[in-house]
């Protein structure tokens, strides 16, 4: 079957470049092959460097309980290190790295973030959301050509895979003039893949933000025949494999630690608030929320902004069928991960129970209500090849339900015409051959 080539709108360019430069943990299954693997890459680097690590997940571990900063000080209690959850949501950090963040036992945990604690109220090292991010902005920036060429590197790697342009859904963690500049001159310099760009909301509108004015005049310097600034983007809570997506109910397995309904990043009224804000610059707004409580005060936000079908959801993978039919009767453009599915259903077994966990995206249900579904991948939190998302859409993996298979069409629609109709393009005129059965039929990539 001839297809147009796939767009990814819900992905992170830049970081996908970037963890090409770190240390993988997708292959550790216990805390001492954490350890192992930390310690080999230690003698790697340069004087003063920072040992960062991509990929770690305590639910592969057999008790699923996260390493501690202590772990951590055995490797070194001088150079700082940072392990990076899979899921993007938690990480943990020896003492040196929070020493080098600046945070200690006095240390407030962040707006919509944690600082796990011990008995004594130290910080043990784990870092839940903001904390995770507060910390990660002490570690000292990428130079600029490395930036470029991170975004040449995982544009070159994505075109490679049949895709033709590709949403960056963080746009300016570590100031948004910069990366935007960064973007821009690799769009000049002939990256592989259309560049979309979604900055955070607090890099417009937060204290230190460029303010919409500014957003307005860099996005009138684009060639959007390459490169455009869409909207921008917010989180409403966690992830369920770090047992912070927020949810009704009550998280029943993992690390006893973790709070038992997650994380809701920002109280209603200031979620509202912040979305007219966007709304009445002319921005489009694309919110992170998983959990059904989540996403239920996300709803609640674009139904006030009177704008609902500009907007985006982003993930919503605990749904009920009223959650279904409001999505639809708004209008919201919701965009999912079918590979996560893949990648971490062990993680949503341990922490939500089997009979939860087998309903999590819902796929048939949302297409059959008549939302405007599209698919993607959030890489670099997975490998992202599409094929790996179609055949998760088409055939869930053992112990998610079936009922909610979509069709090989739908599947291809929903990375080819429904992602390209998100960013508001067309699809790609560019062909490439896909066969169902052999799509079926070959193994996962790694």
């Amino acid at each position: 079957m001839n297809v147009p080539l796939f767009v990814d709108p819900h992905c992170h360019i830049l970081p996908t470049g970037l963890d090409f430069l770190k240390l993988h943990l997708g292959s550790a299954r216990s805390r001492e092959d954490v350890l192992e693997l930390v310690q080999q890459r230690l003698g790697m680097l340069s004087e003063g460097e920072w040992l960062l690590a991509v990929h770690y997940d305590q639910n592969k571990f057999d008790d699923g309980v996260h390493l501690t900063r202590h772990d951590l000080d055995k490797i070194s209690a001088s150079r700082p290190i940072l392990l990076r959850h899979s899921n993007g949501h938690a990480g943990i950090a020896n003492t040196a790295a929070l020493r080098a963040a600046g945070v200690s036992a006095e240390t407030p945990d962040p707006s919509g973030g944690e600082y796990r604690r011990d008995e004594t109220g130290e910080p043990d090292g784990v870092l839940f959301e903001n904390a995770s991010e507060a910390v990660s902005m002490a570690i000292p920036s990428a130079p600029f050509d490395t930036m470029v060429e991170a975004i040449m590197e995982a544009g070159r790697r994505m075109a490679a895979l049949g895709i033709c342009s590709a949403a960056d859904m963080m746009t300016g963690q570590r100031g948004l003039e910069n990366e935007i500049k960064a973007y821009r001159q690799a769009a000049e310099q002939g990256c592989e893949i259309k560049l979309a760009l979604y900055p955070l909301w607090a890099s417009v509108f937060g204290p230190r933000g460029v303010g919409p004015e500014r957003l307005a005049e860099m996005k009138a310097e684009l060639d959007p025949s390459r490169i455009k600034i869409c909207g921008v983007k917010l989180f409403a809570d966690g992830a369920i494999a770090s047992g912070t997506a927020g949810i009704y109910g009550s998280y029943v397995g993992g690390d006893p630690n973790a709070k038992t309904s997650g994380s809701i990043i920002y109280a209603p009224e200031k979620l509202n608030q912040m979305v007219k804000t966007a709304t009445d610059a002319g921005l489009p707004v694309s919110i992170h929320a998983i959990g059904d409580h989540a996403v239920d005060l996300v709803l609640d936000a674009f139904e006030l902004s009177g704008a609902a079908s500009r907007h985006r959801i982003e993930h919503a993978m605990l749904l009920s069928d009223a959650q279904i039919e409001r999505m639809a009767n708004l209008d919201v453009q919701c965009v999912v991960q079918p590979e996560f599915l893949l990648r971490f259903g062990h993680a949503y077994v341990r922490q939500l129970g089997p009979e939860r966990a087998s309903k999590l995206k819902r796929l048939r249900s949302l297409v059959d209500a008549g939302v405007r579904l599209s698919l993607s991948s959030d890489r670099p939190i997975v490998p992202g090849d599409p094929r790996d998302g179609l055949r998760a859409a088409i055939q869930r993996p053992e112990g998610f339900d079936p009922a909610e298979n979509i069709s090989f069409e739908e599947a291809v629609s929903g990375y080819t015409t429904w992602a390209a109709a998100v960013l508001g393009e067309s699809p790609s005129t560019q062909l490439q051959s896909i066969d169902r059965e052999s799509l079926l039929g070959a193994s996962i990539s790694r």
